[in-house]
């Protein structure tokens, strides 16, 4: 493998990207540099594999991490008639996978080899201890995944859900579907799902964007520490592509009050703008606790709306004060849902936030198709 990747950057190869495909950023489908391909190969095996030979199966969960070390690996989506449409194409040095890769979701597209190929495989544990491991590598893979559950997943319904954004701009309802606030790898993975599954659905930047390198050591797990998720670009580059899912962002905005004394909520930002929405996924993780020796939830704008503890982190479910019958993820306040670092109980690390964020979408769905009810 050493030889072949010292090889790497001379390769002619060229991918093949479908015509009807032209918003797709090449952020998302970037090549690992010949050094991060190295660090990779000792998580996982080089196999061969014929043309023709399916890699991962759409529906199915089990799932790997592919990085094409020679050859053309292709991208499939099944259509409701059982028909394949190709995506894209993976040449030498891309990599496949998607956020599916860190939640319990079935695998959203089927993966080929397109001719015979050699790969490098990563089960997904090895994938989850490699990005652990090695910020670097997990900077470049944690952004290529996020960017494409939002550019290549069509618009369509999830799990029956109704396809809310389907009128045109200028007919578009101004009351949300889905508030996201916050700009971590939680709030991210929520509105990357969100969007991507039909819901109307804006993402306030929040406290994790903030360019206070204080925060980077309060985060434990979190590759590439803040600016290595929120920085470089990455939310400009979601923005584009999230507006063909009716979707937008507001990375440089963040959130100054709550009001839940009417529906849709209301929430009021730092610029004196005030959004209405359905429902609201909270992500926005802690901040500097120095006054109680630890980090606190960074709640303080929700001004007691809410269930929390002692330092602000957010009761969920059962846990919830008065919400016996409350949803996994849901808060005291029905139809506003906490995830990631400000939920209470949660794991802080970047892949169980992640998980959390994609994994309460669905939740959000449920409450929503049974408030249109």
């Amino acid at each position: 493998m050493t030889e072949f990747i010292n090889h790497l950057g001379a390769s002619s190869a060229s991918a093949c990207r479908p015509a009807d495909l032209p918003a797709l950023h090449a952020q998302a489908f970037p090549m690992l540099p010949p050094a991060l391909m190295l660090r990779a190969a000792s998580y996982g095996e080089e196999i061969s594999a014929a043309s023709g030979s399916v890699l991962l199966n759409c529906g199915e969960r089990e799932g790997a991490f592919y990085v094409v070390l020679e050859g053309y690996v292709e991208v499939l989506e099944c259509e409701p008639d059982g028909t394949m449409e190709r995506l894209l194409t993976h040449r030498d040095g891309e990599f496949t996978g998607s956020l599916d890769l860190f939640t319990d979701r079935p695998n959203a597209v089927t993966v080929r080899a397109e001719s015979a190929s050699r790969l490098l495989r990563v089960s997904r544990a090895g994938l989850a201890q490699l990005i652990l491991a090695e910020p670097e590598f997990a900077d470049v893979v944690l952004r290529a995944f996020m960017l494409r559950r939002i550019s290549y997943l069509r618009q369509r319904p999830y799990g029956g859900a109704i396809l809310r954004s389907t009128t045109k701009p200028e007919q578009e309802d101004s009351v949300l579907d889905l508030a996201v606030i916050g700009g971590g790898p939680a709030g991210l993975a929520a509105a990357s799902y969100a969007a991507s599954e039909g819901l109307h659905t804006l993402l306030v930047g929040g406290s994790l964007c903030a360019a206070d390198s204080r925060r980077a050591d309060m985060l434990p797990g979190f590759p590439g520490t803040i600016s290595g998720l929120c920085g470089g670009g990455l939310l400009r580059r979601a923005e584009v592509q999230s507006r063909r899912f009716g979707s937008h962002v507001l990375p440089l905005r963040t959130a100054h009050a709550f009001d839940s004394d009417c529906y849709p909520y209301r929430i009021s930002l730092d610029d004196g703008q005030i959004i209405e929405t359905r429902s609201l996924i909270v992500a926005t993780g802690m901040q500097d606790g120095s006054r109680r020796g630890a980090p606190e939830a960074n709640t303080a704008w929700l001004d007691g709306c809410l269930d929390t503890d002692d330092r602000g982190y957010i009761h969920t479910g059962r846990a919830a004060a008065g919400s016996m019958q409350a949803r996994a993820y849901e808060s005291s306040q029905p139809g506003v849902f906490a995830v990631g670092a400000v939920r209470a109980g949660s794991v802080k690390h970047v892949l169980a936030s992640i998980a959390e964020g994609a994994a309460a979408v669905r939740v959000v769905h449920r409450f929503l198709d049974a408030s249109a009810h």
